[in-house]
């Protein structure tokens, strides 16, 4: 086998290990995710709270007991796609709920799959409604410019892609291009290092690809991008050649800037971040050394978003590694307005995981 083969089978091999992004918050490994339980609750308080709104109810055991459980929803975005308000559950409802209880039967924790209100009405929360064919789609407009709502299309079955999201952020791989310092952190993973535990703020690549939508919006002199969900997480992509301002401070979203080829791509090149954890991936940190480059095209006529990346970071990767990933158009809305991230809800499920 001649060099060029062999480079391009190991470039391939890292974009595989760096395509498939990771969600952002805890495992759900904890909950039989296989199995649904029926359970009825008189709902005692609802917590409207980010990353996740949780539900807390009293329950008649088979003993006739009555049992206080908490029960785990999505998040306020992921609600609100479903049709959900803060009101929608409120204190004092007795409800229905189709669950995934927890694997150990002493506590009383389980993940919402969907709830049947009082009047009936059935909202879904993690699990997957029916699909009806007849039901009117909304209008998509395709993009000549890339503004718009943009999703990223997760590789898969919405089946699969449920299960992946569910069970949370996978383990780093052992076999990346890794320094010494990375492969001590990859020695030494724990899923509860997770910074979104401590409600501290993605950054880069992992908000390149991920769940919930992004709005872009394009000026004359730049591009901003709003990410559905994630507070504190609006880029701005400057164009022309624009350079940071003096009181620039390195942070999570560094400083970006982009020009256009003359095929219509758009070259987006980050630098300026502050050094983060898990900023490479879950387990890896990185360093203000990280370098972003992404390019973008429109492709099927302006209603997918084609993406290739490269990331660098010479403390953490002794090669650059890369990514891509599809987005599909999707019609215009407004996001949910989101509350700070609750410390206490990011936190919630570890006092059950003793």
């Amino acid at each position: 086998m001649t060099q060029k083969p062999i480079l391009a089978a190991l470039v391939a091999a890292v974009s595989l290990a760096l395509a498939l992004p990771a969600t952002a918050h805890h495992s759900r490994a904890a909950f039989q995710l296989d199995v649904k339980s029926e359970m009825k609750a008189k709902i005692t308080k609802v917590r409207w709270t980010n990353p996740h709104v949780f539900l807390v109810g009293n329950v008649v055991n088979d003993r006739g007991q009555v049992e206080e459980w908490t029960f785990e929803g999505h998040s306020i975005s992921g609600l609100s796609h479903a049709g959900w308000a803060k009101d929608t559950v409120k204190e004092g409802d007795e409800l229905l709920l189709v669950v995934n209880k927890h694997r150990e039967a002493d506590k009383h924790f389980a993940l919402m799959d969907h709830v049947v209100l009082p009047t009936g009405r059935i909202v879904y929360s993690v699990g997957q409604p029916p699909v009806d064919p007849n039901a009117p789609k909304p209008p998509v407009k395709a993009s000549t410019d890339f503004s718009g709502n943009w999703k990223y299309v997760f590789p898969g079955t919405p089946e699969q892609v449920r299960q992946r999201i569910l069970l949370g952020t996978p383990a780093p791989s052992k076999d990346g291009p890794y320094t010494a310092k990375a492969r001590a952190q990859v020695a030494g993973y724990k899923e509860d290092d997770n910074p979104t535990l401590r409600c501290i703020p993605a950054t880069l690549p992992y908000l390149l690809m991920a769940v919930y939508e992004y709005k872009w919006t394009r000026y004359s002199d730049r591009i901003v991008i709003e990410k559905e969900q994630f507070n504190e997480s609006t880029r701005v992509i400057h164009l022309k050649g624009k350079t940071p301002p003096a009181n620039f401070k390195p942070n999570p979203m560094g400083y970006s800037v982009g020009h256009f080829e003359p095929d219509g791509t758009l070259v987006v090149e980050t630098n300026g971040f502050n050094a983060a954890p898990w900023g490479n991936g879950a387990g890896i940190d990185s360093s203000a050394s990280k370098k972003i480059v992404e390019r973008y095209q429109l492709t099927n006529g302006g209603l997918s978003l084609s993406l290739s990346y490269t990331q660098e970071d010479p403390e953490y990767f002794t090669q650059t590694r890369s990514g891509q990933g599809t987005f599909a158009k999707m019609p215009d809305f407004t996001f949910a307005k989101n509350p700070p991230c609750d410390l206490k809800a990011a936190q919630q499920h570890l006092a059950y995981d003793k």
